[in-house]
């Protein structure tokens, strides 16, 4: 029931207990860094301050009461079964995936650089498509205000293959020159 002071170290040969809500436990001269017990919730590391790992450029803290930063000179890695993320993706480097990766509704501003097969059931392009390889459709092909294909080498060729008899005699095209 009384306040103990220990001017040099302090060992405990066992267990230690802070037994009050909102307990603190205070480190440094001042005790400028400090971990709060929060009642029923866990612990607080107070203002801007960070828990560092191996040195101090790989550490997890809070820069503002918004914003986490988990920080490492290398690598982050995440290992378990299933990553749940409830919120806005920003990649700023390069996105590697192995696997399937499966999207109920993909919205994609600017360019995209496929090497291999993409299969796609539904694709809806407002704009234009450049083309360095084949384009294999299995499927139909269907503009709501006419289909421009221009090639780059002015070539003015266009060729049409089809297995099916009935695809070649069937549709009508028109060319323009530009």
């Amino acid at each position: 029931d009384t306040t103990v002071k220990v001017a040099t170290d302090l060992t405990v040969g066992d267990d230690v207990s802070l037994i009050s809500d909102s307990a603190v436990l205070g480190f440094g001269a001042d005790t400028e860094v400090t971990l709060t017990h929060v009642h029923n919730t866990g612990i607080l590391l107070n203002s801007t301050n960070v828990i560092q790992f191996n040195d101090a450029s790989q550490n997890i803290g809070a820069p503002s009461a918004t914003v986490l930063d988990i920080n490492a000179t290398d690598e982050i890695e995440l290992n378990a079964t299933l990553v749940d993320i409830n919120a806005n993706l920003d990649v700023s480097g390069t996105v590697t995936a192995t696997g399937t990766s499966v999207f109920a509704s993909l919205d994609i501003s600017g360019d995209i650089d496929v090497d291999g097969t993409t299969n796609l059931d539904v694709v809806d392009i407002d704009g234009a498509v450049d083309m360095a390889s084949t384009l294999q459709v299995d499927g139909s092909i269907t503009s709501s205000d006419g289909m421009t294909i221009t090639t780059a080498d002015n070539s003015n060729t266009l060729t049409l293959i089809s297995t099916d008899e009935d695809a070649v005699a069937g549709p009508r095209l028109a060319f323009q020159r530009q």
